[in-house]
């Protein structure tokens, strides 16, 4: 509920429609809020890092998520994972602000918007004190008593969102193949992940 408490109204627009169960279809918006990006916490399932995080597990140890130090970590991978396009993702959050919003977990857990929080807290670095930086604009999903999305559900607006090619930054094909993995055995068929991709 501190992701609720925190949040504030976001400038225009401030309601978006989102790829989750039938909304896209029926054009069911969302609001769009401000959240402090302190708030919002990177997913060790992050499809973009899978083979980093599956290399440190198998040789140090378990990540937790709700861990902070295990939270720097997870911005270290993303952070080191493709930096030309974290230089281009900060000149354009520096240029032009955050476009289009985060999509989190009722609870702060980012599914779409991971590199945008790590190219902000880079940009909080050198703009020390700039508000611009200090927040992020979100779709929220529901929680538990509005019927909280399944873990299933977050892999699938994981793939609609991030693994197809849409301009973003490339996952590298080791990391598509851990992430197709580990959608398979939540029960997302590989034909149907393949399903959200323009180019299928």
């Amino acid at each position: 509920d501190e992701i609720h408490r925190a949040s504030q109204p976001s400038a225009k627009p401030s309601t978006c429609v989102i790829n989750f169960r039938n909304e896209l279809a029926d054009k069911i918006e969302r609001d769009i809020v401000m959240v402090p990006i302190h708030l919002l916490r990177f997913r060790k399932d992050n499809g973009r890092i899978a083979s980093d995080v599956l290399s440190y597990e198998k040789s140090k140890r378990p990540l937790s998520e709700n861990d902070p130090k295990d939270q720097e970590i997870l911005r270290k991978f993303l952070f080191e994972k493709d930096t030309e396009k974290t230089k281009e993702l900060q000149n354009s959050l520096l240029k032009y602000g955050q476009t289009e919003p985060a999509i989190i977990t009722c609870d702060g857990f980012l599914i779409n918007g991971n590199r945008r929080k790590m190219a902000l807290q880079e940009l909080q670095k050198v703009y020390v004190g700039d508000e611009r930086f200090k927040w992020m604009r979100v779709v929220i999903l529901p929680g538990k008593d509005k019927g909280a999305p399944t873990l299933r559900e977050i892999e699938q607006i994981e793939n609609r969102y991030q693994l197809m090619s849409d301009g973003k930054a490339e996952y590298y094909n080791f990391d598509r193949a851990l992430s197709f993995k580990h959608k398979i055995e939540l029960g997302i068929s590989l034909e149907e992940q393949l399903r959200d991709d323009p180019n299928y």
